[in-house]
C-alpha cells in the first residue's frame, strides 16, 4: 500500500518511506559469542575448545535446564552431550560441552578435533561464531573469517 499526502496543490508520494525488507532475527549480529581460535584449540594434539566463562554462562548455561547446568559443572560428571549444527555446511555434530573445575574454564570437547578442526580445516587465527538456538535447543556453529581473510 503506497500512502500520500497533499500538499498544497501537488501530491507528494511517501513510497520511499516504507520498508519492505523481511528480517528473519531481531539482532543485527546472531553469533554471541564470536572467538578467534588459538593454537590450543586447533593444535594437532588439543581436543578441546575453550569457551570465555562469560560467554559460556550468558550465552550457553542460562538457556539450560538446572538438569542440564549440573551435569556440565558437576566435576564428578562427564559433561553434558549436545548437537552443534554447523550452519555452513548444514551438518549436525554432537559434543561434549563441560566445565574443567582445575581452571574454572568452560570447553567443548569429544570428536571437536575430528568433527569440527579437520573436517572443516580450521587454524589458528580463524574467527568462529556462536549462538544457542533455543527453539532447536542446540548450538549453532559458522566460521566467520578465515585467518588469512583479515
Amino acid at each position: 500500500m503506497v500512502s500520500s499526502a497533499t500538499r498544497n496543490q501537488g501530491v507528494v508520494s511517501l513510497a520511499h518511506l516504507i520498508n519492505t525488507e523481511l528480517t528473519l532475527s531481531i539482532k543485527p549480529n546472531i553469533w554471541d559469542i564470536t572467538k578467534p581460535l588459538t593454537y590450543s584449540d586447533v593444535g594437532n594434539n588439543q581436543t578441546r575448545l575453550m569457551i570465555p566463562k562469560d560467554d559460556a554462562v550468558t550465552h550457553i548455561l542460562d538457556y539450560l535446564t538446572d538438569e542440564e547446568r549440573l551435569m556440565v559443572e558437576d566435576g564428578n560428571n562427564q559433561g553434558l552431550r549436545m548437537n552443534v549444527y554447523d550452519s555452513d555446511t548444514n551438518s549436525i555434530h554432537q559434543l561434549c560441552f563441560k566445565k574443567w573445575h582445575s581452571s574454572g574454564s568452560y570447553v567443548f570437547i569429544n570428536n571437536w578435533n575430528k568433527q569440527f578442526v579437520i573436517r572443516r580445516d580450521l587454524e589458528a587465527g580463524d574467527l568462529i561464531g556462536l549462538f544457542w538456538n533455543n527453539y532447536a535447543r542446540r548450538l549453532h556453529f559458522r566460521l566467520l573469517h578465515r585467518a588469512d581473510e583479515y
